[in-house]
């Protein structure tokens, strides 16, 4: 190379001189077709993945809502209960309320067992929200000593237990129990 070694050299003019032309990228913007195809594939692999995570996640929702409404259900039984007569909690024991129970009359314990029927059961449950899938209320009444023993019921009793239970389907059988104690106050 003569002309002083020059390259890229800024005379052309000058004979001997040699000029190698070199790639420079200072100047220029963008992404190589490589490194577009690996940004590509990598925000697809991860699309994908976040993707499959939602039918997951909305399980999830529904489930936890129907037994939060399971827990609310249970619990408005138990309030039902609580707020009767002592003399009449017992006549809770063996109620078994589902889509075909019946109950004529006026007493407070056939107006509490509707209203939870009707609560277990509101329509179109899946598409409205309200209610539970095949939804089924249970409740147990058992007599129990002050340290919490069960006992044969007799009319000098103070205590009971009480186990309000509400199942629903929802892939699988699922249930929530509320137990609460009921005192003599009267």
């Amino acid at each position: 190379i003569r002309g002083g070694g020059r390259l890229n050299g800024t005379d052309p003019g000058v004979p001997g001189d040699v000029f190698v032309r070199t790639r420079d990228r200072r100047g220029l913007a963008g992404f190589t077709l490589i490194e577009f195809l690996f940004a590509v594939s990598i925000t697809a692999i991860t699309g994908l993945g976040v993707a499959g995570m939602f039918p997951a996640a909305l399980r999830s929702v529904v489930t936890g809502g129907q037994t939060t409404k399971a827990t609310v259900l249970a619990q408005a039984m138990a309030d039902m209960i609580r707020a009767d007569t002592f003399s009449n909690v017992y006549s809770y024991n063996g109620t078994v309320v589902t889509s075909t129970f019946t109950c004529t009359g006026t007493s407070t314990l056939c107006v509490n067992r509707t209203k939870w029927k009707n609560d277990l059961m509101a329509a179109e449950a899946q598409t409205t929200g309200q209610g539970l899938p095949s939804g089924k209320g249970t409740v147990s009444v058992v007599c129990v000593n002050p340290n919490g023993t069960n006992k044969t019921c007799s009319s000098t009793d103070d205590l009971r237990r009480v186990t309000v239970t509400v199942t629903w389907d929802r892939q699988g059988s699922r249930s929530v129990s509320l137990v609460t104690y009921v005192a003599r106050n009267e």
